[in-house]
């Protein structure tokens, strides 16, 4: 039944994608040809539409060379890769923008033939141009470098600092944040939840640990080994109710430090009373540990 749906949902997007390729969409036609290859990286239409897609040339022929490595005798991959092969050869970099073709049925075949017409009406001018000029580009994030990596989402000049690998590709740091899942999307207010879950967790919970790892005596340090972790997890269960299963390095800092706030007046008074906590010292860095790990 899965399998149907995600069949179903492919299909959709390719159509869309071809869709939007004919009308001009270019940024359309690469979100929805990505979608694709993230749910089959084995589509042999999304590698020829994503190609369509995006204006450099040498970008084309990666995405038609992986085509091809997947259906050596596909021929309308390869018919469009020799053409890319030869703008290359020509000295061209980018392929021309704007163009916008109407049909009833948009179909592999016409991008094929809508990707060779554009080409051949503007080889002219460009073969005015010096076959070594190559368009400088920056970085959007930071004006002062240049590059020559784009963002495979939104197609924007970024440096290397700033570029993150995706499954094609790589992303900007704007399109990857709202490409993240939904719950590594993390608001200030899920971080005040979690941080005043924690808090309370760990002002009750350690009270708890203090008074039981006493009456154990000397061996309650040994105790706290098995019951740091469950405090630790059970705090993890109470933050996705809360929060609704939000995870992450900012979630991870918050619950670590105010479950550590909630430890340190038991910590404190223990000390006063000329005790070492060792035990109660013990459970609280176990509980902490435990919380990181399962809230990557």
């Amino acid at each position: 039944m899965a399998e149907t749906i995600i069949t179903s949902e492919i299909e959709t997007l390719v159509s869309e994608g071809n869709t939007a390729l004919i009308a001009g969409d270019a940024y359309t036609a690469r979100q929805r040809f990505r979608r694709v290859l993230e749910l089959d990286p084995e589509r042999v239409e999304a590698w020829i539409g994503l190609a369509g897609s995006v204006r450099p040339y040498r970008e084309k022929r990666e995405h038609l060379r992986r085509a091809l490595e997947i259906d050596p005798s596909h021929a309308t991959a390869r018919s469009i890769l020799e053409q890319v092969e030869a703008r290359l050869a020509a000295g061209q970099v980018l392929a021309p923008g704007g163009v916008q073709v109407r049909e009833s049925e948009p179909t592999l075949l016409s991008i094929a033939r809508t990707e060779e017409a554009a080409a051949f009406e503007t080889t002219l001018a460009e073969s005015e141009a010096s076959s070594d000029e190559v368009e400088t580009l920056f970085c959007y994030n930071h004006s002062d470098r240049e590059t020559g990596l784009r963002c495979t989402n939104c197609n924007q000049p970024i440096c290397s600092e700033c570029a993150t690998p995706a499954i094609v590709g790589q992303l900007c740091p704007t399109c990857l944040k709202i490409r993240r899942p939904v719950n590594y999307q993390v608001s200030e207010v899920n971080l005040l939840v979690a941080g005043a879950t924690a808090l309370i967790y760990s002002l009750a919970i350690s009270f708890v640990a203090v008074q039981l790892l006493g009456m154990v005596g000397f061996f309650g340090f040994l105790l706290a080994f098995f019951l740091g972790p469950l405090a630790g997890n059970l705090l993890v269960r109470l933050s996705d109710r809360f929060t609704k299963g939000k995870r992450g390095r900012l979630m991870q800092i918050a619950l670590g430090i105010c479950y550590t706030l909630g430890a340190l007046p038991w910590l404190g008074l223990t000390l006063i009373f000329g005790v070492l906590p060792l035990g109660l010292i013990i459970f609280t860095v176990m509980a902490v540990t435990t919380v990181v790990a399962q809230m990557r």
